[in-house]
């Protein structure tokens, strides 16, 4: 998902500098199966580019127009897709899942601060948990649909609520999705309201400890993951850029200088696969204190 996430705001920097509009699709809340769960999202730019995906394919097509409708109209707009209807040509699109899915198309003002890219932005910035909260109405479709409009992580908060009881509300389950460690959809009924309270954590930062050619699989692999990737190794003809161009941080030394160099934290996993006995050795001894993974 952090990959995901990535790659959309990447897109939506190149479509800003092109002045290109856009829109952000997230999947809200699904009733049955689907091939994307909640928190999938896929930007579309109004020249059709799409980023990210909100399904296996079938229903990025008339997303797409739902989306372009949102843009022009400058307007959220809530969709659900009932894939459990046989006559699924309805849509224009056969649908392979068997459920219902609900898709909130938000249109970005690029001169909001904390338009929903920018939270999502804000939310990659350090190595902490982050909580957004995703407000929607499936009674009203046609009303108002508030949007991404709450950020909390332990350092900061951000909310565009008026209404205090909501937002007492909000800030309630928020902190009780930072403290468990899932997210959860909540309906608010006597605001004619759902959420989709969301928990975002950063990407695992895997400290490749051995830069042999075996390392080069397993950097490809763990790039598709969107994993943070370190590379470390006592000989620096190995832990080079030209072996490992496109990979975090590299380091070249002892096990012990190595360690001086990493930020390591709970989503910090190592892997040791020097090959040289005494090397990866040296490096356990370091590390079985710090208790990491």
């Amino acid at each position: 998902m952090t990959k995901e996430i990535n790659e959309i705001i990447d897109a939506y920097k190149q479509a800003k500098q092109k002045g290109i509009k856009t829109a952000l699709a997230t999947v809200v809340y699904v009733e049955g199966s689907s091939y994307r769960r909640p928190g999938a999202r896929m930007l579309v730019e109004e020249d059709g580019r799409l980023t990210g995906a909100i399904s296996g394919g079938c229903l990025e097509g008339d997303a797409l127009r739902k989306a372009l409708l949102a843009i022009h109209q400058n307007q959220n707009k809530l969709v659900t897709y009932n894939t459990l209807d046989e006559d699924d040509v309805a849509f224009g699109v056969q649908l392979g899942c068997n459920g219902i899915v609900h898709i909130l198309f938000e249109p970005i003002d690029t001169e909001d601060e904390n338009n929903p890219i920018a939270l999502l932005e804000q939310s990659q910035l350090y190595r902490r948990e982050t909580v957004l909260a995703t407000l929607f109405s499936l009674h009203y479709f046609h009303g108002h649909q508030p949007g991404t409009c709450f950020f909390l992580d332990k350092e900061s908060s951000y909310n565009k609520i008026e209404n205090a009881g909501l937002l007492t509300s909000v800030q309630t389950d928020a902190a009780s999705v930072l403290e468990t460690g899932s997210s959860f959809i909540k309906e608010y009924k006597e605001f004619e309201l759902t959420a989709f309270v969301e928990l975002l954590q950063p990407p695992v930062s895997l400290i490749i400890v051995g830069a042999g050619n075996d390392a080069f699989p397993l950097v490809e692999m763990t790039k598709v993951l969107g994993w943070q990737i370190t590379v470390a190794d006592g000989r620096a003809t190995h832990a080079n850029a030209q072996r490992f161009p496109n990979v975090h941080q590299l380091i070249a030394g002892k096990p012990a200088e190595v360690i001086q160099q990493l930020a390591i934290d709970e989503w910090t996993v190592f892997l040791l696969m020097s090959h040289n006995y005494k090397y990866d050795l040296a490096m356990l001894k370091l590390l079985l204190p710090i208790n990491c993974r």
